[in-house]
């Protein structure tokens, strides 16, 4: 039996909360960031604003915003962007290459796709540093920094004598 629309178009070229809940969704690299769980909708205006992903087990889901995807195949869902919180754990190297520790957290610009602040962390005893946005070059398979390990160290010594 065939559906009736009262809408006045043809549904026949969209796609339904069923086309997309359980989907792989896929950053811009090619990596697996998790499957849909949620399908996110405006309440007032009733316009699709993004989706939830859920990670894996005893991992943080994931909000993504409808201006990060790139499109829906049947498949999967692509993304326009690598997910900045991939990058934990990533190794973090100085502009000469020596090893300044892994990522622990970051901190973005608001909620948007943007870092702000990285923070590392250096083996059991070695603390914890902050690298600004500005200190980062390249996010990659590792992180690669623009200035040398000596500099970050003084970055963040002066920060921590001003909260001193």
């Amino acid at each position: 039996m065939s559906r009736k629309s009262i809408f006045g178009k043809s549904f026949s070229k969209t796609i339904n909360s069923e086309d997309i809940l359980g989907k792989e969704v896929i950053d811009l690299e090619g990596k697996r960031i998790g499957v849909v769980e949620k399908v996110l909708i405006d309440p007032n205006s009733l316009d699709f604003i993004g989706l939830e992903v859920d990670k894996g087990f005893l991992k943080k889901g994931l909000s993504i915003g409808k201006s990060y995807i790139d499109k829906i195949s049947e498949s999967a869902v692509f993304l326009k962007i690598k997910v900045v919180y991939e990058i934990k754990n990533m190794i973090v190297f100085d502009k000469i290459g020596e090893k300044i520790g892994r990522v622990s957290e970051l901190e973005l610009f608001g909620e948007r796709n943007k870092i702000k602040k990285l923070y590392i962390k250096r083996g059991i005893m070695g603390g914890k540093l902050e690298i600004p946005y500005h200190f980062i070059d390249i996010i990659g398979y590792n992180v690669i920094l623009t200035v040398k390990k000596k500099r970050l160290l003084n970055y963040n010594k002066k920060i921590s004598s001003k909260i001193s």
